[in-house]
């Protein structure tokens, strides 16, 4: 009597189980499913973003980022090979660059930057502040100091001289 009682319990275990999961199957066929975003592929978005900006021809870069292209490109290879500034694994010296020209040129804000490049506040401020030192650094080569001389045109013209008496 007890086998039989043993496998009446063990029978009516197992279709407890079978009508479990026969509930559930059933329960997740009729589940309304949300579909999930699209993901955005961020590396190929900031490509296009930085082309688009480079190579819709000169006017546009230059209401962008207030400089030509082939500007931009001397400046990069200035940077590099003065090694002021180098590539890394998260941005290149072009993108570093441009988000640089926007935000100084643009007054374009550092959240506006990282929603377009797809990378954090702190990240933009972090390379901004990068190319800023760097470019403070190369001023030495760049910029010449004055003579404290005053040209002949300028000191025999009354207009101009006023303004620029030492």
């Amino acid at each position: 009597m007890d086998s039989k009682i043993i496998h009446a319990a063990c029978m009516r275990a197992a279709v407890t189980v079978i009508a479990t999961g026969v509930a559930i199957i059933e329960q997740e066929r009729n589940r309304i499913y949300i579909p999930r975003e699209q993901r955005i592929n961020s590396i190929a978005q900031r490509e296009f973003y930085s082309d688009s900006i480079l190579n819709r021809g000169d006017r546009h870069c230059v209401e962008q980022i207030c400089m030509k292209p082939v500007i931009l490109y001397r400046l990069c290879n200035v940077l590099t090979s003065r090694d002021l500034l180098r590539s890394t694994q998260n941005m290149s010296i072009r993108d570093q660059e441009i988000v640089f020209l926007q935000i100084g040129g643009q007054n374009q804000r550092f959240r506006f930057s990282s929603r377009i490049y797809y990378r954090s506040v702190e990240t933009i401020y972090r390379y901004f502040r990068i190319i800023l030192k760097a470019v403070h650094k190369l001023h030495k080569h760049l910029i010449k100091d004055s003579d404290d001389t005053v040209p002949t045109e300028i000191m025999n013209n009354r207009r101009f001289y006023p303004y620029f008496k030492v």
